[in-house]
């Protein structure tokens, strides 16, 4: 596929650019889609956001020079982009386990973390349902908290926030707000994505007609284009949606003609018919035709 070979073209133009100033907009133009998008599928693609692996490549190459006797950590830390010493010292502490001046005393352990590379893997999955959909704007409402994509901290965090709200009763006295019984599923929405990783969670439901008590968030979403995608799960399976999530990106995205656009994306549950341990999901992610 094309898009896997402009993505490797990525890594190339990363690894030559590791002692360089590296700009986001850059690498996306060398994969033919936008900033936003990119960002996006490396992370799903790869586990790591953008800047964790360029961060974790330059502190590689850096412990490597600096078994040399002959380079000084202060060269060494400039060379990859670090302003202090202090700053690069913890950042390679954090990786590494010891100081950079640690390394000069030879014997010392580190850790590699190497060049990736895209590869076409050809699996015996079922098929990945979706459907384009047109909407107008629309307002959300719920409760939300702020997450992360680095280390993956979101995928522990998301559950452990949706537990929470069913425990202490935010989840019972929405869906009583709306005239629901206590199995109704809330959607969950992702919004507000930052460059480092960060993102915003909520769970809650379109706002009614007569409006929401005060106590609420709400979110405005503006009038897109959505790819929905559709799967059936039970409960006991709780990283299914996990899944949706990651084929998506590594199936759908890079044979479709299309990218994701900024906005939030959401994530609808509902039950399967009268089963109480059986759901469907949707992904919602806001779209464009790629240029």
């Amino acid at each position: 596929m094309e898009i896997i070979k402009s993505l490797n073209k990525t890594l190339d133009y990363i690894e030559d650019s590791l002692d360089s100033q590296i700009e986001i907009d850059e690498i996306a133009k060398v994969a033919f889609v936008s900033r936003y998008h990119f960002q996006r599928m490396f992370h799903a693609l790869t586990g790591f956001t953008l800047g964790e692996y360029i961060r974790n490549r330059r502190l590689t190459l850096a412990a490597e020079e600096l078994t040399s006797k002959d380079v000084r950590v202060t060269d060494v830390a400039i060379k990859y982009g670090y302003e202090s010493i202090d700053a690069f010292t913890k950042a390679f502490q954090r990786m590494h386990g010891v100081t950079p001046s640690k390394i000069k005393k030879g014997d010392v352990r580190l850790k590699a973390f190497p060049k990736l590379s895209f590869e076409i893997s050809i699996k015996g999955e079922c098929e990945l349902n979706y459907r384009i959909v047109e909407k107008d704007s629309f307002k959300v409402f719920g409760v939300d908290f702020l997450t992360s994509t680095v280390d993956n901290v979101l995928f522990k965090e998301i559950p452990e926030f949706c537990d929470k709200i069913w425990e202490d009763g935010t989840h019972r006295k929405i869906t009583k707000f709306l005239g629901y019984n206590e199995r109704h599923m809330l959607h969950g929405i992702h919004y507000d994505f930052k460059e480092d990783g960060s993102r915003r969670y909520m769970m809650g439901w379109e706002v009614p007609e007569t409006g929401v008590p005060k106590e609420y968030k709400i979110l405005d979403i503006q009038p897109c284009t959505w790819a929905v995608f559709e799967g059936k799960s039970s409960i006991d399976d709780n990283i299914y949606i996990q899944n949706v999530w990651k084929r998506i990106y590594s199936e759908w995205f890079p044979s479709s003609g299309f990218e994701q656009v900024e906005g939030p994306c959401l994530e609808k549950y509902y039950w399967d018919g009268d089963a109480y341990d059986k759901y469907i999901c949707e992904v919602w992610i806001p779209i464009k035709r790629k240029e």
